[in-house]
This record gives structure tokens, C-alpha cells and sequence, in this order.
């Protein structure tokens, strides 16, 4: 038998908006930089770089910018990265409450 609180995640991944898996990476790398758990977060920054559309104008900052907290993770500077990917968590945060209201609205 599973346990009830993965098969709510499961689920919660199953049904969310690419917005907010987005929003869900950046909460398991923000976590995994607070556990100092350098593997999880070079894991989670490799997803992200490998999810990148190039066809938008972002792409190439965020790629830019996930290699330097790649860097980071490498000299274990987490603090830093925390530093610069909270802003962006809650960036990515309100794009998708925004996406959810439009779709509501619809």
C-alpha cells in the first residue's frame, strides 16, 4: 500500500499546469539547497535547463543563469543560489495563479 501522502503528490503532479511543475522544481531545489544535498539540487537545475523552450526570449538567461547555480552548487554555495532563484520561485508563482485566473475566467 502506498503511503497517502505520495499518492497526493502523485496526484498533485498529475494535474498540475507546466507553470506549476515549474513552480514545483523550483520548491524541490530550493529544499534540496536548504538540506545542503548537492546532488538534488545539480538534479533538479539539470531538469530545469533540459526543460527550456529556445524558441522564447528567457531560454538563454535562464540557461545562463541555472549554469552559474550549477557553479554554486559546485563550490556549495547555497545560500547564494537561494539568493537568486527565490525571486524567480515567486515570479513563476504569480505567471501561474495569473494562467489559473485566466483559465477560471474563461
Amino acid at each position: 500500500m502506498q503511503n497517502p501522502q505520495q499518492v497526493y503528490q502523485q496526484q498533485a503532479i498529475m494535474n498540475a499546469s507546466p507553470l506549476q511543475l515549474v513552480v514545483k522544481l523550483y520548491d524541490l531545489l530550493l529544499q534540496a539547497t536548504y538540506r545542503k544535498d548537492q546532488n538534488r539540487v545539480r538534479d533538479v537545475l539539470n531538469t530545469l535547463t533540459e526543460s527550456l523552450n529556445f524558441d522564447h526570449e528567457p531560454a538563454e538567461e535562464l540557461f545562463q543563469l541555472y549554469q552559474y547555480c550549477q557553479d554554486l552548487a559546485r563550490d556549495e554555495n547555497y545560500e547564494e543560489i537561494r539568493e537568486i532563484l527565490e525571486p524567480l520561485r515567486d515570479a513563476w508563482e504569480q505567471a501561474s495563479k495569473g494562467q489559473t485566473e485566466e483559465q477560471a475566467a474563461d
